[in-house]
């Protein structure tokens, strides 16, 4: 998954509405973070387009789609033509109103820009992306032409330091550093 877009650096981008779905106001959404309920939990959820704060919304009703998207029915937005009108429209929240996470848990768009480095000290690059896969995500670390896949596992990462930007892994034996595209 691709870092999602910012409207300002103040905010987070969550999700991003994608189409209307169904005739009552629901909104067809991509996640820009694992899980729905992260979404769902947030209070303080705003409504952004084209760079300009809309308003504040909450989200009243919510279910995955069977594509990997999400619906959710926001209880601001009055029906479909005013659903339409939102295509492209951002759920974001403050920076410091982000929900919290889990132990060892982060925010994809916390991890991009990270240096990575093996347990032995080498330098693999930074994380250009995080993309979500099926069964775990899968940072995308270039150096320079060099670039390494490294897949978003425990038994892979074994420190991520937000402050100091860094990311500590033990690479598995398929996954050979000096062989990297």
């Amino acid at each position: 998954m691709n870092r999602p877009p910012q409207p300002s650096g103040d905010f987070v981008v969550l999700a991003t509405i994608v189409r209307p779905h169904g005739l009552k106001g629901e909104v067809k959404v991509s996640l820009s973070c694992p899980g729905l309920e992260r979404l769902v939990a947030c209070k303080t959820l705003r409504l952004i387009k084209d760079g300009v704060e809309l308003k504040k919304v909450t989200v009243i009703r919510s279910f995955p789609h069977p594509d990997g998207d999400a619906v959710v029915r926001l209880k601001e937005v009055g029906g479909v033509e005013e659903a339409e009108s939102l295509r492209g429209a951002y759920l974001a929240v403050l920076e410091d109103e982000k929900p919290g996470l889990p132990p060892d848990s982060y925010y994809l768009d916390d991890l991009v820009g990270l240096a990575v480095a093996t347990t032995a000290g080498e330098n693999l690059g930074l994380i250009e992306e995080v993309m979500e896969g099926l069964a775990n995500g899968v940072c995308v670390v270039r150096k320079g032409e060099k670039e390494i896949l490294i897949p978003a596992l425990k038994s892979v990462i074994k420190a991520v330091d937000l402050k100091a930007r860094r990311m500590t892994v033990e690479l598995p034996e398929e996954i050979d550093a000096d062989t990297a595209d």
